[in-house]
Parts: C-alpha cells; structure tokens; sequence
C-alpha cells in the first residue's frame, strides 16, 4: 500500500528528530505543518517531534511561530506529566518495599524514558510494575489499595496514585498458549536480576528499578507483537525499542535475543519490526538484531500508520467500549488479515486462549474468596 507523500515527509523528518547529526530532509521543504501535527498526536510521538522543530531554528524552512508554539505547549505538558509518573513511580517502588517488603519492577513507560537523550520528552502512559509475590498476593494489596481494582490477565490495575498503576504477575504474554510456556519460562529464568536493576530517575526524583537490558530486547519485542494482534501498536512503542536498541549490545547477547526470539517464535515478527526501525525510524545497521523481512515490514508500517498509538485512531477496527465478547470476534476477525504468515497467533492461538484468560480470571476470583 502506498501512503500518501505527506506520511514519508513525516517519516523523514523522525528520522531528522531521533539522529544528532542527521542534515535537514530534502523534503522539509514540501512537509505539511499541521498535519505533522496531528500525526505527532495520533501516534503519541510530539515530545519526539518538538526536538527536531528545536534544531531547525537557523533554517529557512522552519515552520511558523503558530506550529512552534502549538509543540511547544503540547512539550511543556509532556514534561508536567512525566514529572508526575516519575514521581508515582518511585511512590509505588517504595510503598511495595517498605511497607509490604515486595520488590518491584517498572517496565516499558518511565524505564523507557530513560533512555532518550531528553527523559522528559516521552509521552507518559501508566505504570506498569513487576511485583516479585504470587499472584495473588498482588491482587490481595491491589485490592486494599483499591477495591475496584480490576484484575486481568496478567496485571490488576488499581487507582491509588494520580497515576495508574498495573501491577503485573507476569510480564508479557503471547497469543499461543505452547509459545506463551515458553516465554514465560525465560521470564523465570532470568526473573532475579530484574528487581536489582536500580536506575536514578532524574532531577533527584527518586529511583526505580528497570529491566536488563538483554531480557527487555525479548520483553519489549513480545509487548509490541501483543499489542500488534489487539488493538494495534504506534510509533511511541516503536521508538522506545529504537531506543533501546541504540544501548548497544554485544555478539554473545545479539546471539541469545536471536535465539530467544526463534524459541518462542517472535523471529518471523521480529524482523519486521527490525524494517521498521531501518526503513522509518533510520536506524543504523550496526544496531539490527537480525536482517529486516521488507514484505512483512511494509504490512507492520501500515497498521502502525492506519492504527495510531495502540489503535485508537484505527477507523477499520474499533475495540475501545465493546464488551468483552465483541473484542473477541472484532480481533478474531481482524487478525486474519494476518493468518498467512502468523498462524500460530492468529488461527492456533488467540481464537482459544482468550478461553483461558477467561478462565484463569474466573480461578484467581475465585481464590480471593
């Protein structure tokens, strides 16, 4: 599917946002302003966006004083609001270990942002916490703490700071129940290094601790696959990778992420999104964990450009206030746009293990009792 123009100029000018030194895009010249704009919004990316608008301040295609401001408003709200999530985050860190003497792990959101060269320029989402207890264990203080807490398959999100907080049992999960064994087998394995990890958060906000960085290139990889199956996934998440993958890595972890990835069957997806790190993010090859797939690539780019920032700027497929039944036949339906190259996922997998989520639930309900 070709886009039109005015979505490459967007890529183009990313690409200008996220590389220190990459020169202006032939194409500024030609980029439509407001619509860089609201494509900044649909995919969560305008704290990205801002550092590129902040480095075109001598050129003579810079846009208008009225777009500046525009970024400019939407960045200093950026930074109030993570300021809020660093704060909830350390909050949260230090509740569970002093209080309920449980360690804890952020993944994804705060931990992501301290990785871009500017750590108040991510849009920030809710916290997700790792909680070193059973399950429901977690459940019983996400319960305490509030008593609507509503527990999913995977995490209980519960209300009790400004920001939202999903208390995680378990990572990440996968759509095939054989492959989701598997996965949440590394997860053990290398489950004890993760709740040491300590990271300063800045202007002395406190601490949390965040995922190594060889159990987050598989962590990370299978959140994006997740999302890419229900709802969909954005360039906010993609950009968090890139990130991540620009920390570098040695041959021995490039050998084991790629071996990880081919024994829980993220490979083939994987490479995918390895096109759209190249293609549209310009990552340098050198930071690739395996060779780009093109075809499957340019399918990953589509839904990331139709779909918006989880999804919810997707006109095809809508998931946001069905029941949880209809969500069942709506991805049922949309992912077999996808069987052919993901059959394990889409035919195999996710049509009989939301059957198990449901019931899975139903038992940990049942154990509150």
């Amino acid at each position: 599917m070709q886009f039109d123009p005015k979505v490459y100029h967007y890529f183009d000018f990313l690409k200008f946002c996220l590389a220190d030194d990459a020169p202006e895009p032939a194409s500024l010249k030609d980029i439509d302003w407001e619509g860089l704009y609201r494509f900044g919004k649909e995919q969560a990316i305008t704290g990205v966006l801002f550092l590129g608008i902040e480095k075109l301040s001598n050129s003579p295609h810079k846009p208008d004083t009225t777009i500046v401001m525009k970024f400019y408003a939407l960045h200093q709200q950026i930074v109030l609001l993570n300021k809020q999530v660093y704060t909830d985050a350390t909050k949260a860190t230090e509740l569970f270990k002093t209080k309920y003497h449980i360690d804890t792990c952020v993944m994804k959101g705060q931990a992501n942002a301290l990785m871009y060269p500017d750590p108040w320029i991510r849009i920030p989402g809710d916290i997700d916490l790792w909680t070193n207890t059973k399950p429901i264990n977690t459940i019983k203080i996400a319960r305490s703490l509030d008593p609507k807490a509503e527990i999913g398959y995977h995490h209980i999100q519960a209300y009790f700071l400004k920001t939202p907080v999903e208390l995680h049992y378990f990572p990440s999960f996968m759509g095939n129940l054989f492959y989701e064994y598997r996965l949440r087998k590394f997860f053990s394995l290398n489950k004890a290094a993760q709740f040491k990890n300590r990271k300063t958060l800045p202007n002395g906000l406190g601490y949390i601790n965040a995922l190594t960085k060889d159990f987050d290139l598989v962590f990370q990889l299978s959140h994006l696959m997740h999302h890419f199956f229900f709802e969909g996934i954005g360039l906010r998440q993609m950009i968090d990778y890139y990130y991540l993958l620009r920390q570098g890595f040695t041959a021995a972890e490039k050998t084991q992420a790629i071996k990880t990835l081919k024994h829980v069957n993220m490979y083939k997806f994987a490479r995918a999104v390895m096109y759209v790190m190249q293609e549209d993010l310009g990552l340098a090859p050198e930071y690739l964990l395996m060779p780009p797939d093109h075809r499957i690539g340019k399918m990953l780019e589509r839904e990331i450009v139709l779909s918006g920032n989880f999804g919810f700027h997707d006109t095809r497929f809508a998931f946001s206030g069905k029941s949880v039944y209809s969500q069942y036949f709506v991805e049922i339906y949309r992912n077999l746009h996808f069987a052919i190259d993901f059959p394990s996922e889409t035919i195999w997998g996710r049509p009989l293990s939301r059957w198990w989520h449901m019931a899975y639930k139903a038992w940990l309900r049942h154990k509150l009792k």
